[in-house]
Formats: structure tokens, sequence, C-alpha cells
């Protein structure tokens, strides 16, 4: 069939291909074969193109009510199409652009096509996501879009067989396949046209060693993107674009200064993150055991952040601010913040009365000696007093306070206030304070994609911001999660992963 299609464009043989179109479309095109058969004019009905323009459309099917949805949220290459219970969330959502005479069909959570699976040509062939594929063997991944009574038919480009359901369950897991044309509902879909702005967030279709990425943190060096992440002696990830990534060496790779185990026995390490201060980077860090107040934070200083450089070395400078039982806070989840003043901040803390602030030193990156003034900046009064995972920027006239929400459950999320001063108060989109408990959500649960709660931002030299995470699907490891962030009227962050995204991104 695939030689068939390079004989159409070849020729440009209209007639013929408007046949076998309408050989498909009245569900007899398997038994034929178009090289000897003769199509007599009269015989061939009218295709009629379905009215759909460019653009972000909602895409249900007729028969069930169920929109088009990805199996794992479309994260993995090749995540099988299927149907589920809408949600209002930018994973139901997809771009509908023209590629010529046919469509391509793109998700707006991962930028991924709608494709048949390996380009197959036969009934009953999974149809899936995959990489956009701009050369002209992308016949996988077009579609020529008709009208039929009062929905549209999908029919792949490549096989002229029709994108549908094997039936009219309405079982959210219902899996999308290639069928032949049977003028039934459950064979057809209603597309509903959504009015959003241009600029979308999305999430990266991140590859490579993308497990075991918790707490990740990235920094760009010279041509390559770092990240640095939750593990034993602390392990670093490159990539090239973001999307690729490798681990290319540890932190502690000579084993751990001995004084992590004499301060915080049974100790792990927690919630790394790179700093550039003046001329030199400082890594912070955490020690500490689960649900246990006995954490210390500590700092290592490098010259270079480039692995293969003669001049890498991380060396550690010790301990900068612990915490025992009975305290306030917990001395987890540092994050560093260079204010307008040119102040250096060091905001952490999880639980209890929540998060705080010391000043650091800029000569030393360890706490400033002459100011010993703890800022009290969010705390959440409930029974579990579950806020995490601090995390600063300043953007324009705001400093914008990321913190995760929640138990470690499904229902763990990021959420974000901001204030004009680096010391708060910090408020809501609704104004409530963070002090009690306050934040509006940046992040929540999908159906395949969950707890996406402790969080970091990174801005890129482009001025692109990104929210750097990680997620879990059931009984796996952390994987990574980065995203872009847009940023609404209100000058709100909002992510693909934003409960209300949709409504917050209307024209």
């Amino acid at each position: 069939m695939r030689s068939l299609n390079v004989n159409f464009r070849k020729r440009k043989n209209l007639l013929l291909f408007v046949g076998l179109l309408a050989l498909s479309f009245s569900g007899c095109n398997r038994n034929v074969s178009p090289s000897n058969e003769t199509i007599a004019p009269s015989t061939i009905p009218v295709i009629t193109p379905a009215p759909i323009e460019e653009g972000i459309y909602k895409i249900t099917n007729k028969a069930t009510g169920r929109a088009l949805n990805m199996q794992m949220c479309g994260m993995v290459e090749g995540s099988a199409v299927w149907q589920y219970q809408d949600n209002d969330t930018l994973e139901f959502l997809w771009k509908v652009e023209k590629k010529g005479d046919y469509y391509s069909i793109q998700s707006i959570l991962t930028p991924r096509n709608i494709s048949v699976r390996k380009n197959s040509v036969k009934i009953g062939a999974p149809i899936e996501v995959r990489s956009p594929i701009e050369s002209n063997d992308n016949a996988a991944q077009l579609w020529t879009l008709t009208s039929y009574q009062d929905a549209v038919q999908i029919i792949s480009v490549k096989s002229g067989l029709t994108m549908g359901l094997t039936s009219d369950s309405k079982k959210t897991t219902n899996t999308v396949q290639l069928v032949e044309f049977e003028n039934a509902d459950w064979q057809l879909w209603q597309f509903d046209k959504v009015e959003l702005q241009e600029d979308l967030p999305y999430l990266l279709p991140v590859e490579g060693s993308v497990f075991h990425s918790s707490c990740p943190e990235i920094v760009k060096y010279e041509d390559t993107y770092y990240m640095y992440i939750m593990a034993p002696h602390i392990s670093i990830k490159s990539s090239k674009d973001l999307i690729t990534w490798d681990v290319v060496d540890t932190v502690f790779h000579g084993g751990d200064p001995s004084w992590f185990q004499e301060e915080v026995p049974g100790y792990g390490i927690w919630a790394p993150g790179v700093y550039k201060i003046k001329d030199k980077y400082y890594l912070y860090y955490c020690l500490s055991t689960m649900g246990r107040q006995n954490s210390a934070i500590g700092v290592a200083v490098n010259t270079t952040l480039d692995p293969n450089s003669s001049d890498f070395k991380w060396i550690d400078l010790g301990m900068v601010i612990r915490s025992d039982t009975g305290d306030d806070y917990n001395c987890i989840d540092p994050n560093i913040i260079t204010d307008d003043n040119g102040d250096v901040w060091l905001t952490f803390g999880s639980y209890w009365t929540g998060i705080y602030q010391r000043q650091i030193n800029p000569e030393t990156g360890l706490l400033l000696e002459d100011n010993e003034e703890t800022y009290h900046i969010a705390e959440r009064p409930t029974s579990n007093k579950a806020i995490e995972a601090p995390y600063l920027i300043k953007r324009g006239e705001y400093y914008y306070l990321f913190t995760a929400y929640n138990p470690m459950d499904n229902s763990y999320q990021n959420r974000v206030s901001r204030s004009t001063s680096v010391h708060g108060p910090f408020y809501d989109r609704e104004g409530k304070e963070a002090l009690n408990g306050g934040g509006t959500e940046v992040t929540k649960s999908l159906s395949e994609l969950l707890m996406p709660g402790h969080a970091s931002v990174f801005l890129d030299e482009d001025g692109q911001y990104y929210l750097v995470s990680e997620y879990f699907r059931k009984d796996s490891p952390s994987i990574m999660l980065i995203g872009t962030i847009v940023w609404d009227k209100d000058g709100w962050p909002v992510t693909a992963l934003t409960p209300n995204a949709i409504s917050l991104l209307e024209k």
C-alpha cells in the first residue's frame, strides 16, 4: 500500500485517490485491488471534506461521548490512544493542523501526534501517539477528515481505513484502532473547538535516563543542562536539549563526608540544588530520615559544572544549619535566592510550622553571622501540616513561592503564592496568605501521572520558564517531569498540569 501512495504522489492521479477514499468510506476497500478494478464514475459517492479549521479541539466519540486521551498521559513514545472520562484538563485537547490536503492531530499535553502503530495498513492496528515525523514518510501520522451525517470520519491516509472504536462500550480505557467503516457511531467523532491563547504549556517528551529523578533541579553551564537529583552521593544527569538525558557523574563519588553519619545517623541525601553566587557554584542539599526532625542542610562548592574539566571537584564546606526534635521547623529542602539588593537567602523547611528563611554570607555560602533573624513565610495550620519543598523565583515585581502540598499520596501537588518582598507576606490568587495555608494550584495528578508535587523552576536563556519535577505511575520509581510555564493575564504561572488551565488560558 505504501508503494501505491508513492504512485499517487508521482502521478497526482486525483480521480483514483478519491475513488479509493470512497471505497474506504463505504466499508469495502479491504477486498478491492485498486490496480485491477475499474470504477464507474456513477458509483463513486461524493466525499465531503469536514469543515475543520486549524486549531485546538476536544475530540469525543459520537457513540460513547468519551473524549480522546492517551495511555500514560502520552508521556511514553507509542502510548496507546484511548477514550477516557473528560475532566476538563489539557490532556483532552488536540492541535489539528493542515498538512497539505491532510491533517495531523497532536496532543496539547505532550507534543506527540496520533499515529498508526508500525505504519500498519491492517484492520485492528492500534492507534498511538508518536513524535512528529517531518519527512515525506509520515503517512502514518496523516489523516483525512470527512463529514458523515453530523460527525467526522477520521481516515488514515496510509491505508484508507477509519480510526474508531470496535464497539460502543463506554469503558474509559477502550482503545482506538483502524477499523473498516460500517456507518457506526463508534467509528465517528465530534470535534469541538476550544479558543485558547496561542502560547500553551506542555510537557517535554523526555527520554533516556528518566527514571529515579527525585527532587530534580536544573542548571545550565555553557551549552549543557545539568540536573541534580536525590540519590546516593547525589546523581548528576546531563542533556544538550532538555529532552534526552544521561547520567554523567555523582557529587560525592569518593564517598560521603564523615559528618553526615555523625550528625544524622541512617541519613538519606535529599533535594540537591546548585546556585551561582558571585563566581562560584554552591550545591545545597539536606540530610534526613523520613518523618524526623534530626535533619541538616549542608553545602559544597565548585568552580565549574563541567565533569570533564580538570578543575571539576565538589569540595564540601560542611553543615549550614540543622534542626532537632522539638524545633519549629525541619531543616530539609534548601533553596537559594538572591534578592534585588544582592542579599542571598536560604529558604527551607517542611511540615511542623512550615517554611522559613535565613540569610547566607555570599563569601562563604554559610549562614551570615551578622543576621540571625529567622523569617517565617509559609505554614499549613492543618492536622497533617503537609507543606514542603519551597522554591522562590523573582519575576517582574513579584517573588513567587512554589511549595509542595499534601502528604505523598495521589493528592500530592505543587502550589504557588506571591509577594513583593522576598520575606512575604505571600498570598495566593484568592488572597489567602501562605502563612494560613494559602496556595494556588500549579499541578495536580492526572489519570496515570501521579504525585507531581516537589518541584523547582528553571529559567532558560531564551526567557522560557520550566517547572522541573517528578511523577509516579502505579508501583513505579520517580520519573522525570519537565514542563513549560506560561503566565496568564494576571501574572500567575500555568502549567500543563494546572487543574483549571483551560479556563485560565481562554482568549
